[in-house]
Parts: structure tokens; C-alpha cells; sequence
């Protein structure tokens, strides 16, 4: 918790995944008096102009329903939607961070998303910018207790990066064959590099953004 500019700030770590997030953001906002949320954080492309580093101002959040083994991700239904506040206002404040920026639709997903022909039919299917683990998650808890929510993501990953493919979903595998497949995958240094790389341009622009965010009523 701090204060800046006469406002008092609360930063949270929301943790992974759909489940976990909105139960901590849940816990959250049963002690605190919040009058708005700003969700930020690392996202993969669907959007296949979309660039590593480039942020994009969350307009509206779609779920993805979790569906049972063997179904395709071309099959996969969407559990809810929710619009997002206060896109226009963020969108122009990001542009001052001199950074390339874009306004879309985040897609939430409880499994990583890493093969390049998933996100092609994501992409296809729902039309979303972005995808993560946890916006659309987050902006429902967020209804329930009546506070607008915001989010702005930086890209990891481009839509055409498969270096986190042996993690993502595939209805196909049971557990033990999907352990199996990463273990055999191998080249584990080269793909934390990579991981690191992207991780790390994603998160100057957020560092570029969040900072022009705080001095805005400066």
C-alpha cells in the first residue's frame, strides 16, 4: 500500500491461472474499500500483427468455458464476457508513453495457449487481440462487488512464437503422455531464454506505462 498524488494505492499479485486469481482478488476485496481495479500484466498474441512489447488496452475480456478431454480448441465455447472500464481514457495514456499501442479484446484461457495453429483458430473463432490466464476471471469477481475494472497487457509472445507449445493445451494427451512429451521436448535453457527475452521487453513496457499511469495526476 502506498500514497501518491493524494491516492491511496493498493498493489496486489494476483498469481497464475483463472481459479487462483480471482479467488485472491476475491479475498482482496473483501477487506479493502476499492473504488477501481487496474489489471496488468504479460499476454500472447492472437492477433497475428500484434508485436512482442506492444501493449494493448483491454476493451472487453471473453472466458473461455473449461471443457472436458478430447475437445478441439476450434470446439471450445466462451463462458461469459464482461466489458471492460475506463479503455479510452488508458488508451490515450499509453500513447504517451511513446510505446505502439492498440485497444482489443483479451481472451481468457485456464490452459497456456502456445501452438501457433491454436491461437491461428482462437484468433478466427472470437476475434481477441491477446490471450492470458486471467482478465476475464478477474473482471467477473469485479462485477460482483461492483468496481470497475481495467487491465492493460504487454505482449510476451507473438502469434507465430511456439516456444511455450510443449506447454499448451492438447486435448489429445492424457497427463502422464503431456509430462512425457515436455521432458522429450527438451532444449530447456534455450527455452527459458527465450521466455526470458520476450518477458523482459513486455515488462519495460509496462514499467514505461505504469509510470506514466502513477504521474498522471502530477
Amino acid at each position: 500500500m502506498g500514497v501518491r498524488a493524494g491516492v491511496t494505492l493498493h498493489v496486489l499479485k494476483l498469481g497464475a491461472g483463472p481459479a487462483r486469481s480471482a479467488a485472491t482478488l476475491k479475498r482482496a476485496l473483501t477487506g479493502l474499500r476499492v473504488t477501481s481495479i487496474l489489471i496488468i500484466g504479460y499476454a500472447g498474441a492472437l492477433d497475428p500483427d500484434l508485436k512482442q512489447g506492444e501493449l494493448v488496452v483491454v476493451e472487453r475480456a471473453d472466458l473461455l468455458a473449461e471443457e472436458p478431454q478430447n475437445v478441439s480448441v476450434g470446439e471450445i465455447n466462451l463462458a461469459g464476457s464482461w466489458q471492460l472500464a475506463s479503455a479510452d481514457e488508458l488508451f490515450i495514456l499509453a500513447q504517451g508513453t511513446g510505446l505502439a499501442v492498440r485497444r482489443g479484446t483479451a481472451l481468457t484461457s485456464s490452459s497456456v495457449i502456445g501452438v501457433p495453429e491454436h491461437k491461428r483458430v482462437l484468433f478466427q473463432r472470437f476475434g481477441a487481440a491477446i490471450v492470458d490466464m486471467e482478465t476475464a476471471a478477474l473482471a467477473r469477481v469485479a462485477s460482483t462487488f461492483a468496481i470497475p475494472l481495467s487491465c492493460v497487457r504487454a505482449v510476451s509472445d507473438e502469434a507465430d512464437d511456439d516456444f511455450l507449445a510443449t506447454l499448451s493445451y492438447d486435448p489429445a494427451c492424457s497427463t502422464l503422455r503431456r509430462v512425457a512429451e515436455i521432458l522429450a521436448a527438451g532444449r530447456w535453457l534455450h527455452r527459458y531464454s527465450q521466455w526470458r527475452e520476450r518477458s523482459l521487453g513486455a515488462r519495460q513496457s509496462l514499467c514505461r506505462f505504469v509510470t506514466c499511469y502513477l504521474d498522471k495526476g502530477k
